[in-house]
Formats: structure tokens, C-alpha cells, sequence
């Protein structure tokens, strides 16, 4: 019976209570049991598969277990052979006899019979064993003595059967798996008789790679070969003529574990050879059509893995194909072996939609095929993708799978050969080396054009193609330039189509973003590995120039103006990929599909958009020209920055929406624009010896420096002054970048930072403010790797020209650094002061209020570079800002306020010395005394007595709490002063008898006895006994 004309059929029995019948109709024999859900009317057709699936892996086991106790067993002596068989002889036979009892009378088995018949058959196997053990024992003392079935005379000292008693042995199991396979067909056994008579030969097989390997001297001759096949075939046709997926499976992958044994005990592949002949009789099995599609669909994903593993196994190795002897073909090598037994075995079941597996694991299995048979099997590969494509039963995630697999594949071949030994065999021919990735790329435009293929497997081939090792290292322009020629042609072909493609088509023009950033980003790559140049830019005299990137972004730029309607910018397609990745799958068991559920952030970020100026069309067209421009080594080269710049301000100033969004998109696109050339600069400034500051860094300063400015007065004139929302903080953010490009020694950075600067106070824009001075202080680091700059054009001061270790991240910065530091700080605290001089309430507060934290920061950042004995100065400004945050009712500032004062604090003692040369933990402990006073006060609520009323509850999910309103955040502010003087006290634990680290313990059981929190108040009692301790051997330790 097959698995279609029986839908619902069940291995299991019905013992459910049922409906009184009619008093006419007698009550029949139903042997078995069903298994039913309480919920339901129908079996639970899964749940019965999965304790099928258990309970055939625990007879297994229990089989292994049984038969090779018995097969490996010691015996005083060859003839107890014989009495161990005609005892299991007798058992079988009663067994069989009180079987075929209840098949008479009744026409059915109970349970009890079918465990009385599979201990039947297990001592049948048991029994066969021992028999022909012992016919061996007696023919080689008077007839096979000395001969392929023995190993001398019997009796004789070192005596065993030989090789041939194997084939011998296995002939004989295969007589009575036919036989038990008869019999339960004619008795209606069920599953356990028949797991017996499936597996026991294929048990029997796997004991024999310690017994019969030993008869055969170590090695996999002739006789075990033909004993494999035997009991393998006749396992795996057992266990698929029995209707029963479950059992196939379990010999299948029995069958196929047996070869890697015998690998692991005979070694030199002779066990990996084996398993490519059990696979092509697999794939004959796994073809019958009693069988479950579904079962076996999800087995044959643990076969697709093994073979892989036994493919890279021998090619690590070096294994040839062992049959018997060596193969010495050179083209036939046992990867190869591997591969191809894969392919045709699993040919019809493929082309049956049974194992979609297969051809997966065909395309990952070419990565392990050395040369000169990986040309054979590409090919073959090639050709059996092609034909599955042809095939409109062929499922869709199938064909995906399969084609973004064989990509996969050439890339890892192409990477592996370039590393050495042992993939350096992988190597393919140079003459077939461009055929896998010419062929993937022309099936996959046609098969996604057809609906054959999706588009993102095809974009992923591009991808691994472009990062592959050949396209990125080889030798020679043609293929670079050939790959880039194409993407080039796909995207002039959709820019014809624009027209026929609705705006609201999500997937076309998804695809065309994606398209578009494949080709610019082969195009810029490509450039910048040096893969495009063709000879033609030395023929004209400009050999540095990159003539041919320069065309292909000038034809890149044009094809993308036609698509600028239809192609997203790059906050929608990054949005969309981050969004689908962060939804939730879940499966509804009640429809039987799987459902997404989409998160509020993933929702945000799917509509996420960054504006029309960040299309990849724009974008990457830029980036291409300037990376080939900036390979000129002429100083009259940096003005050909001009044209990215001035295509720019034209789209910024005529073609996109004037609005915040396009002027932070425009300062981020002449960052990219600018950044090759900066480099390119640099790289000669700090290579090379200059005696001055040279044309090249004035000019590309003043470039920059004036594409800003010109784009903010014509947007002025235009009408869009005001800054507000994100955007206006990512402008503040790109011009800030842009300062950072700097190449004459402070003309554009210290121009670029005034204009933010005014601008971010102007507008009270917090995110400029608290950046600024992390971007200046990095930015006048920078300054110091320039051997000349523009500031050492001013009066040199030798007080303001040295240097020292500052509190940004210890940067060693000029002390006249701190004069911009100072104006950072002060300006904002300034306006602070002035914003909340008279407020009491929150809504007598600004709207855009002035930042505290950072400004106090970096005011003390600049203090301490200008003053030059600055640390009672910088610790008096952590002891003011303390009472200035209290006063004012800013209660942020104690989030850094505790690091800041234990920092300062050291200091001071380094500089006074008073607490020898390591002040570190004796300033800790005072740090946490101070954590204390101030968690203290906020607990107390004297902290927040000069501070507007808290709100209620916490802020809103993706909202940060930055200005300290809520009474959740203030709530955790003052805990983590409980955090601070923990950690501090751990460092204090060594000073003053460990009083701060005894303090910190006591004190937070307390805090946590008044608050009920009990696992805070067990850890607290952990940290007491460890605090105690170390008081006391702090205090009498030396005693």
C-alpha cells in the first residue's frame, strides 16, 4: 500500500475505549494500538512518527548492544559454537511455533506476539552466526584447511576463519533476512519483527569491523566488499519494501555509518569507497513509493552531511578509491567517487521530489573535489542545474537553494586552492576556471527572469563572484572588466524598462536597488584593487588616472538618473533587511503555515528613509570617480575633486527636495567623496619628506571648505535656514566627518568645527553640542601626524606648544588645545545657566534646552590642559560641578560625576604625593564614602530639592531619559552610586583596614532589607563574609 492511497494509516494500534456496537454485529480482533489525542478525533499522525522515531533509535541501540555482546564474547572453545546454535535453534523455534499459534487461531498478532517473534528473529541472527562459525571451524580441519576460508588447520594455534568465511557468514544472513521477511509478510508482523529483520544483518555488519576485519588480515578485500553490498542492499530493501519510512531510514542511515567505521578501523579510504556504493543503492531504495516523502525529504539532510564530511575527509587526506586494490586513475579520485554516486544514485528520487536535499548537497560537495575531475563534475553540476530549472515540478526554494550553493561552492574552491597545501589540488584548469561563474551568472539572469529563480540567490552569486579570489587577485583585466560590463548591461536593460514599472512594484524596485549597489560596489572594489586597469590609460599618458573606472561611474551615474524614481536610498534598503531580520516567525498549528509578526522597531525600520540624495546611484558613482581620480600623482590632479563635488551641489541645490534631509545627505556624500583623497594625501605627506605645506593640502581644504558654505547660503537664499528633527543632527554630524579630512593642518578643520559650533548653538541642537568636542580633540591629534600645518604658522608660544596627557581618552594634545575646549564647555554652560537661572517647573524650562554633562567635561578637559599645575584646579571643578548639578536640579551629571572625582582625586595625590607612589586605592576609598553621601541624598530626597518634579513611570520604549525627569531614572542614578562604590570599594580593599569594602557590603544588605529585595540581600551577605574577612586579615593578619 502506498503513502497516498493511505493518508491517515497508523503503525500504532487502537486500545481506545469505543462505542458499544451493535448487538448484531460481533466484535472483531483489532490487534495494535492507536494513539488518539484527548482533543481531538483524529490521530495524531506527527506524534506517532516521533515515537516510532525513538523507539526504532532505542531498539538500535538495544540490538548493538545484544548481538555485539554475543558475536565478540570469548569461548573456551570452537565447539561451543555449535551448542550456543542448536540452543538459540531451539528458542527460535518455540518462539516461531507459539507465533504461528496465534496466526492460525486468530489471523492477527497481539503485542505479546510480536515481541515473542522479534526475539525470534534476534536469536535467528544470533543462531546464524554461531553456526556457520562453527561449519567453518570443522570444514577447515579436514577439506578448507590453508585456503581463502581459513587460516591454517583448525585447532592449530592462531587459528581463524579467513576472508571468504566472511562472504560465507553474509550469505547466509541474507538467506535468513529473505527468509524472517517472507515470514512476516505471511503472519502480518508490525514494527519491532520487522526492525529485527531489518537491522540485525546491518548490527551483524557493524560488529564485523572488529571480527571479520580481524579474519581479513586488516584490509577490505574482495569477500567483505561483496558482504557489504549484500547486507547493506538487503537491509535497505528490507526496510523500503516494508512500507514503513522510518525503518528505511534507520537502515539507510545505519548503512551509511557502517562504512565510516570501517574507515576508522582499516584507514587508506577503503571505508570511504564502500560508502559510495551504499549510496547508489540508497537512492534505488529511497524510491519506492510505500515510503513517506516527507520522512525521508528531512533523512536525507544527515546523508547530504556525511557525505560532505567523507568528501573533505579524503581530500585532506589524500585518499584514492580503494576497491579491493587501489584505483589509479587520476581523474577518478575518491571525492569524486563520492560525488558521483551521490548524483546518480539520487537521481530518480530527486526527479520524485523526494530528497530536495541532494542536489543542495551536490552543490556543496563540489568545494571538495580536487582537479582534474572537479572540471568533470562542474560540468555535470552545470548541466543537472539546468535541467532542473527545465523541470516545472522543480520547487522553488529547491532550485534557490541549490543555485546560491554552487556559488558558494566556487567561491570556497577559488579561496581554499589559493591557500596551499592540501586544497591547493582543488585548483581548477585557468582555461575552465571562468566557466562555473560565467555559467552561474547567465542562469541566473535567465532562470530569475523566467520565474525560475529568485532574484536574491542571483545577487548573492554576484556577490561571491565579486569577493572571490580570482576576481579580486587574479591576473589580467579581461575578467574584472568582463564581470562589470555585465552588471553595467543589467542595469542599462532595467533603466530602458523604467517606464512599465509601478512606483508602488516593492519587489522590482527593491531589485533595482540592490542591482545598482552589486554594480557600483564591483566598480569601486574592483578600482581599488587595481583589477580595471587595461593598458588604455598608459596609452593615452595618464597611467595612474583609472580612465576606466572614471567611464564606467560616468555611465553608472547616467543609467541611475533614469531609475532615481524607482530606486531606494539606502536607509529603506538597510531598514528593510534589519527590519525582516528582527521579525518574528511563529508557527500556527492550528492553519499548519507559519505567520510574521513585525515588532514596532522593525516597523520603524522597514519605513526608515534617508531621502532621495542617498541612492546608490549617487552615491557610489562619486566614490568611484574620486578613488580613481585621487591614483594621480600631479599636484594639479586634486582639483579634478571639483566635478564630483559640483555634480552634488546640483543635485542638492536644483534636483532633490531642498529640506534638512538632502543638506545632511550632501554633507555625508562629500565626506565619501573627499575621504580616497584624503587619504591618498596623507599616504604622501607622511611617506615622503615635504619641507612645507604643499599645493594639494591648501587646495583640498579650500574645496571642501567651500561646498559647504556655498551649498548653506544658496539653501538660505532658497528659504531653508531652520535645523530641526534627526537630519539636522546627522548634518552636524557629516560636516564634522568632513572636518575631519584635514590634510593642510587645521584650515578646514578648525573652519568646518566654527561652523558647526555656530550652528549647533544657534539651533540648540544637543547631539552637535555634545559631539563637538570629541571630534576637536581627535581632530587636533590628527594635526600632530602632519609634519606642517597651518598652526605652526602662528607666533610660537613654547607654554602653549607642548604637550601633555589629556582627559579625552589620554590623547597627547598641545596645550593650546584647551583653549577650544574651554569655548566648547563654556559657551553651552553659559546659555545653561542663563536658560534656568529663575525656572522652577518643568514647563518654565526651554524647550531645546542647553546640554550639562558633556560641557562641564569638556570645560575640565581644557582646564587641565591650560593650567600647568592643574590638579587642585581640576579637582576643585569636580567638587563645584558637584554643587552646580545639585543647585540647579541637573541630576545627569552624577552618572560620570563618581569616575570623574576619583580621577581628579588621584591626581592630586600623585601630585601631592601624600599617599606614596600607588595613591589608587586609598583614592578609591574615599570615592566610596562620597557614592554613599550621595546615594544617601538622593534616598533622603535632598538631592532633588532644587530640581523640577519627576515624572511618573519611565520613558517611553526607545526614548533615552537624558535630562533625568523620570523618577525611574533618577531612581537609577542613585543605584548606580550603590555600583560605583561597590566597584571602587574593591579596589580599597587592601587600605585602611578594607573599612570602604566593609562600608560598601553592610551597606548595601541594609539598602536592601528596607527595599525586600532578596537576591540583592543573599549577595549582600556573600560580599559581608568576604569584606569581614579581609578587615581581619588586614588587621591581624600579620599576628
Amino acid at each position: 500500500m502506498t503513502e497516498d492511497s493511505a493518508p491517515t494509516r497508523s503503525r500504532f494500534r487502537d486500545v481506545a475505549p469505543t462505542t458499544a456496537p451493535p448487538p448484531v454485529q460481533p466484535q472483531t480482533y483489532q490487534p495494535g494500538v492507536s494513539v488518539v489525542p484527548p482533543t481531538s478525533t483524529l490521530p495524531d499522525i506527527d506524534a506517532a512518527k516521533a515515537g516510532m522515531v525513538f523507539s526504532i533509535v532505542g531498539g538500535v541501540i538495544a540490538l548493538m548492544i545484544a548481538i555485539g555482546r554475543f558475536m565478540t564474547s570469548e569461548l573456551d572453545s570452537d565447539s561451543q559454537f555449535l551448542y550456543l546454535g542448536l540452543g538459540s535453534a531451539a528458542l527460535v523455534l518455540a518462539s516461531y511455533a507459539f507465533v504461528e499459534v496465534q496466526h492460525r487461531r486468530h489471523g492477527a498478532l497481539s503485542i505479546v506476539h510480536d515481541y515473542v517473534l522479534g526475539f525470534g528473529h534476534l536469536f535467528a541472527a544470533l543462531g546464524t552466526f554461531w553456526i556457520t562459525r562453527w561449519i567453518l571451524f570443522a570444514s577447515c580441519g579436514k577439506w578448507l584447511a590453508d585456503s581463502g576460508f581459513c587460516h591454517g588447520a583448525s585447532g592449530a594455534e592462531g587459528w581463524m576463519p579467513a576472508e571468504w568465511g566472511v562472504l560465507l557468514q553474509a550469505g547466509a544472513f541474507v538467506i535468513l533476512g529473505l527468509l524472517q521477511w517472507a515470514h512476516n509478510r505471511r503472519v502480518g508482523a508490525t514494527t519491532l519483527p520487522r526492525l529485527v529483520s531489518v537491522l540485525a544483518p546491518l548490527i551483524i555488519l557493524l560488529i564485523g569491523s572488529v571480527v571479520w576485519l580481524d579474519w581479513s588480515d586488516g584490509t577490505v578485500g574482495k569477500p567483505l566488499i561483496l558482504s557489504v553490498v549484500l547486507l547493506t542492499g538487503v537491509g535497505m530493501w528490507l526496510g523500503s519494501t516494508s512500507d514503513r519510512a522510518p525503518l528505511f531510514l534507520a537502515s539507510a542511515g545505519l548503512s551509511s555509518v557502517i562504512p565510516i567505521i570501517y574507515e576508522a578501523t582499516a584507514g587508506g579510504g577503503a571505508g570511504l569507497s564502500l560508502l559510495a556504493l551504499v549510496v547508489l543503492m540508497q537512492g534505488v531504495f529511497a524510491s519506492a513509493k510505500g515510503l513517506s516523502r516527507s520522512m525521508i525529504q528531512v533523512g536525507s539532510i544527515a546523508l547530504v552531511i556525511l557525505v560532505v564530511i567523507a568528501e573533505f575527509t579524503a581530500l585532506v587526506n589524500g585518499y584514492d578509491v580503494v576497491l579491493a586494490t587501489t584505483v589509479g586513475a587520476p581523474l577518478l579520485t575518491l571525492p569524486l567517487f563520492l560525488w558521483l554516486a551521490l548524483l546518480v544514485g539520487y537521481f530518480l528520487p530527486v526527479h520524485m521530489r523526494r530528497v530536495p536535499w541532494m542536489p543542495i548537497g551536490l552543490a556543496v560537495g563540489l568545494s571538495f573535489v580536487p582537479s582534474p575531475g572537479s572540471a568533470l563534475a562542474w560540468a555535470l553540476a552545470l548541466i543537472a542545474f539546468t535541467y532542473m530549472l527545465t523541470r516545472p515540478q522543480t520547487r522553488r526554494w529547491v532550485s534557490d537553494w541549490t543555485y546560491a550553493m554552487l556559488a558558494a561552492s566556487w567561491f570556497l574552491v577559488d579561496w581554499l586552492s589559493s591557500f596551499g597545501s592540501p586544497f591547493d589540488v582543488l585548483s581548477l584548469d585557468p582555461l575552465f576556471l571562468i566557466v562555473p561563474p560565467a555559467a552561474l551568472l547567465l542562469l541566473g539572469e535567465v532562470g530569475s527572469n523566467n520565474n525560475r529563480l529568485s532574484k536574491g540567490p542571483h545577487h548573492l552569486a554576484v556577490a561571491l563572484i565579486l569577493l572571490s579570489h580570482e576576481m579580486l587577485f587574479g591576473d589580467g583585466a579581461l575578467l574584472p572588466l568582463c564581470f562589470v560590463a555585465y552588471l553595467t548591461f543589467l542595469v542599462a536593460r532595467t533603466a530602458i524598462n523604467a517606464e512599465v514599472i509601478a512606483e508602488d512594484d516593492i519587489t522590482k524596485r527593491r531589485e533595482i536597488s540592490v542591482l545598482v549597489l552589486l554594480t557600483g560596489a564591483a566598480i569601486l572594489l574592483l578600482q581599488l584593487f587595481g583589477r580595471l586597469d587595461s593598458g588604455f590609460g598608459e596609452m593615452i599618458g595618464v597611467e595612474d588616472l583609472g580612465i576606466e573606472a572614471l567611464f564606467l561611474a560616468v555611465i553608472l551615474y547616467g543609467l541611475g538618473r533614469h531609475l532615481r524614481s524607482l530606486e531606494y536610498d539606502v536607509g529603506h534598503v538597510l531598514g528593510g533587511l534589519l527590519g525582516s531580520g528582527i521579525d518574528v516567525q511563529g508557527w500556527d498549528p492550528k492553519t499548519a503555515t507559519w505567520s510574521v509578526t513585525s515588532s514596532p522597531l522593525a516597523s520603524r525600520m522597514k519605513e526608515a528613509t534617508w531621502g532621495p540624495a542617498m541612492r546608490f546611484s549617487l552615491i557610489l558613482p562619486l566614490m568611484i570617480f574620486s578613488a580613481a581620480s585621487s591614483q594621480l600623482n600631479e599636484s594639479w590632479a586634486v582639483f579634478l575633486l571639483l566635478i564630483p563635488i559640483m555634480v552634488l551641489m546640483r543635485e542638492v541645490l536644483f534636483e532633490l527636495p531642498k529640506d534638512n534631509r538632502t543638506r545632511a545627505a550632501g554633507a555625508w556624500l562629500l565626506f565619501l567623496s573627499a575621504l580616497p583623497w584624503s587619504l591618498r594625501i596623507h599616504e604622501q605627506i607622511l611617506t615622503g619628506d615635504p619641507t612645507a605645506l604643499l599645493l594639494p593640502q591648501i587646495a583640498f581644504d579650500v574645496i571642501l571648505l567651500a561646498g559647504p558654505l556655498l551649498g548653506h547660503f544658496m539653501l538660505m537664499k532658497e528659504g531653508v535656514e531652520r535645523e530641526e528633527g534627526g537630519a539636522a543632527n546627522w548634518l552636524l554630524a557629516g560636516l564634522m566627518m568632513t572636518a575631519l579630512l584635514d590634510t593642510s593642518g587645521g584650515l578646514l578643520l578648525f573652519s568646518l568645527l566654527a561652523i558647526v559650533f555656530a550652528r549647533a548653538i544657534r539651533h540648540r541642537r544637543q547631539a552637535g553640542i555634545n559631539l563637538l568636542p570629541f571630534v576637536y580633540g581627535f581632530g587636533v591629534a590628527f594635526l600632530g601626524l602632519l609634519p606642517h600645518t597651518i598652526v605652526d604658522l602662528a607666533p610660537t608660544i613654547d607654554f602653549l606648544v607642548a604637550e601633555k596627557h589629556s582627559l579625552l581618552f589620554f590623547l597627547k594634545l598641545p596645550v593650546w588645545a584647551g583653549l577650544g575646549f574651554i569655548l566648547l564647555g563654556l559657551v553651552p554652560l553659559t546659555l545653561f545657566m542663563k536658560d534656568h537661572r529663575n525656572s522652577t517647573s518643568a514647563t518654565d524650562s526651554p524647550n531645546e534646552e542647553m546640554p550639562l554633562v558633556v560641557p562641564v567635561f569638556s570645560l575640565i578637559v581644557g582646564l587641565h590642559l591650560l593650567v600647568s599645575e592643574p590638579h587642585l584646579l581640576l579637582f576643585a571643578v569636580v567638587l563645584v560641578a558637584c554643587a552646580a548639578a545639585w543647585f540647579t536640579g541637573k541630576l545627569s551629571i552624577f552618572w560620570v560625576w563618581t569616575p570623574l572625582f576619583a580621577a581628579s582625586l588621584t591626581f592630586v595625590a600623585i601630585e601631592e604625593n601624600f599617599w606614596g607612589s600607588n595613591p589608587l586605592p586609598e583614592a578609591a576609598a574615599v570615592t566610596v564614602f562620597a557614592c554613599w553621601l550621595i546615594h544617601l541624598a538622593f534616598w533622603r530626597g535632598v538631592m532633588e530639592t532644587h530640581a523640577v518634579p519627576a515624572l511618573s513611570g519611565k520613558p517611553s520604549f526607545g526614548s533615552v531619559d537624558v535630562k533625568a525627569e523620570y523618577a525611574q531614572t533618577r531612581k537609577l542614578i542613585s543605584n548606580s552610586q550603590l555600583l560605583y562604590a561597590l566597584l571602587f570599594s574593591l579596589l580599597a580593599v587592601s587600605v585602611w583596614g578594607g573599612i570602604a569594602f566593609l562600608v560598601s557590603a553592610f551597606g548595601i544588605s541594609c539598602r536592601a532589607w528596607v527595599r525586600r529585595e532578596k537576591w540583592l540581600l543573599m549577595g549582600g551577605s556573600i560580599l559581608e563574609a568576604f569584606a569581614i574577612g579581609n578587615s581581619v586579615d588586614q588587621l591581624w593578619g600579620g599576628d
